[in-house]
């Protein structure tokens, strides 16, 4: 299927666990009040195992000084882009191994949204690519 809607917490976590498998993942994490949705999954399990293998990241984050001194301390693989938001969004993207995942932290019902339809996929790393180069 191109593309699945996933449904929890868990499911969530399913994913973040998929993408330790890639070379590359590029990240727009968007969503600040995460971890009152996954608790500290993200932060203490996920984040130092993916930090400390082989995977190359970019990501785009909002600028604030809480992300800035959490993103001085990473190293080389990793880059890191900032931009002003206009709005808040609990939401983050991921793109990685020819699939791209939206995840709303919505606190009533989170889900992940898993696209591996090629041209949508395309889409979103031409999308990412722009404000990445911005």
């Amino acid at each position: 299927m191109d593309v699945q809607i996933l449904y929890g917490i868990e499911e969530i976590k399913k994913i973040y666990e998929t993408s330790l498998q890639a070379g590359k993942i590029d990240f727009i994490c968007f969503s600040k009040k995460y971890s009152e949705i996954i608790g500290d999954y993200f932060d203490k399990n996920y984040a130092p195992r993916l930090y400390n293998s082989r995977i190359v990241t970019r990501e785009i984050l909002p600028r604030n000084q809480g992300n800035e001194e959490v993103i001085e301390k990473k190293m080389g693989k990793n880059q890191n882009r900032y931009v002003s938001l206009q709005k808040s969004s609990e939401s983050d993207l991921m793109i990685f191994s020819s699939r791209a995942v939206l995840i709303s932290y919505n606190a009533q019902t989170p889900y992940a949204i898993t696209i591996t339809d090629k041209q949508l996929v395309a889409n979103l790393e031409n999308q990412f690519a722009l404000l990445w180069e911005r």
